[in-house]
């Protein structure tokens, strides 16, 4: 990959700018309202249920994070703070559990992002959902656009895109949900670069989904700063010693397919977001629902299997190849565990990472027979496809090659499968009558005629004393 010629470089922030500060509402198509409904439900949720996260305590600790009158909704409570802090701990949440939609050419979690973020502040300014459908799509294309120029060398470096490129996009998000002008909007954005971290050697600990509400607070203030005047420079992302070069290396981008048919279609109109089932990687997806079709096969014995293969795109393997487990969490990055917990039992659930639970017996002792191995190229880039072997003492292997379970662009996801995964999330936080409440407004978002505030007041926990969660 190349950078553009100096004569064409520091031109990429503005240009973005430009086109995402004009959007309106009538350029989201029925592909777009449906991929921004898809997002706002499944990341409110996850977020739900990931409120009771240990991190987010320690966190509002640790900053000083006191409630404020008018503020912004801490999931999982009654208590409001201010949009910046609200966007802090609400990030965390919806990407705490790590069953927070995903997107192929992100190599990350842009929902997990924007919707946070979305929410703290629309609900601070008594945004309409239009608005933030709006928003939306403007952050959106800024995360995919600077992903397409990035990734995959972004990615195989070592940064986590959710929250390096992610940062950016919250900005642009949050500047055309306070309608700045483009000049304003490039400079939030600038801004944000300046706040653009995470590095996956921090995959599998509690630091991971702070990188989520970092990023989402930060490109909240970004935003916040350029509509006060505040100054950078529009060719932070592509001067010599801007975040192009600086993060990739001088050769490891290419500028122009960042802005390529930037006059065209929103990409909330043409790209997709999978959902996940499971509360781990998704790069481990494929050997899990691989490892379930294997359980299901007539002859197959558990305490039987003497040997198992799990062939993956390398592109998985520096994040998910992970024989040996520090804590329970490191299981959500290890496709030893998963696959092991999915053959014994026949799914991952929430459970297989609480606690000591990568401490079972059965499950140490299967991964101990498990081999990963790289697959061989066969022109599928960046592929999340899996297959596992399974050999029995008997001498019978067992095979199975899966992808993810997962809508695609020819493909929506199922709207019963979405609400089942909303209520089971949700659930664990809100009665049942406020999840029936809520989710009947988010399936008619974002044409529904509810502000944000009135969203977020269905999603507090209710103080009633019979409430689930903590009011």
């Amino acid at each position: 990959m190349t950078s553009t010629p100096a004569e064409a470089a520091e031109a990429i922030l503005p240009a973005l700018a430009a086109r995402t500060s004009a959007y309106r509402i009538d350029d989201l198509d029925d592909h777009a309202r449906r991929l921004v409904r898809t997002a706002f439900t499944d990341t409110l949720g996850v977020a739900l249920a990931g409120s009771g996260f240990p991190g987010i305590t320690m966190i509002r600790a640790a900053a000083g994070i006191a409630a404020k009158d008018g503020g912004s909704l801490v999931l999982g409570t009654t208590q409001r703070v201010p949009a910046l802090d609200a966007g802090l701990l609400n990030g965390v949440a919806a990407h705490a559990l790590d069953l927070d939609d995903g997107n192929s050419a992100m190599g990350g979690h842009p929902s997990a992002m924007l919707v946070p973020a979305l929410l703290a502040l629309g609900e601070e300014i008594d945004a309409s959902a239009p608005d933030v459908a709006v928003a939306y799509a403007a952050g959106y294309e800024v995360m995919i656009r600077l992903a397409y120029g990035l990734n995959p060398a972004h990615y195989q470096r070592g940064w986590h895109p959710t929250s390096t490129i992610g940062v950016i996009g919250i900005a642009a998000a949050a500047a055309r949900l306070l309608q700045l002008s483009a000049d304003h909007t490039a400079t939030a954005m600038a801004i944000a670069v300046s706040h653009a971290a995470g590095v996956k050697a921090n995959f599998g600990t509690m630091t991971k989904s702070l990188h989520i509400g970092q990023a989402v607070r930060n490109g909240i203030f970004a935003a916040k700063l350029a509509a006060a005047g505040y100054t950078a420079n529009p060719g932070a992302l592509d001067h010599r010693q801007g975040f192009l070069p600086v993060y990739n290396g001088p050769n490891g981008f290419d500028a122009a397919r960042i802005v390529a048919g930037l006059d065209g279609l929103p990409l909330v109109s043409s790209e997709y977001n999978p959902i996940k089932l499971y509360a781990c990687c998704h790069s481990t997806h494929g050997a899990i629902e691989a490892a379930r079709e294997i359980r299901r096969a007539q002859g197959f014995d558990a305490g039987s299997v003497e040997d198992i293969e799990i062939i993956v795109d390398p592109n998985r393997l520096p994040h998910t190849d992970r024989p040996v487990l520090s804590e329970a969490l490191s299981g959500k990055f290890s496709l030893q565990y998963v696959t092991a917990r999915a053959l014994l039992t026949g799914t991952v659930t929430l459970a297989d990472f609480d606690g000591d639970a990568h401490r079972d017996p059965a499950t140490l002792e299967l991964m101990s027979r498990v081999r990963v191995t790289p697959s061989s190229p066969d022109g599928r880039a960046n592929s999340f496809t899996a297959t596992v072997r399974a050999r029995q003492t008997d001498g019978a292997v067992l095979a199975a090659t899966c992808g993810p379970h997962a809508s695609d662009r020819d493909t929506p996801v199922d709207p019963l499968l979405l609400q089942r995964k909303f209520a089971d999330c949700a659930g664990r936080v809100l009665p049942t009558d406020r999840v029936s409440s809520l989710s009947a407004v988010l399936r008619q978002f974002p044409d529904t005629g509810t502000t944000v505030r009135e969203l977020m007041r269905l999603a507090e926990v209710p103080s009633r004393p019979d409430a689930r969660g903590t009011a």
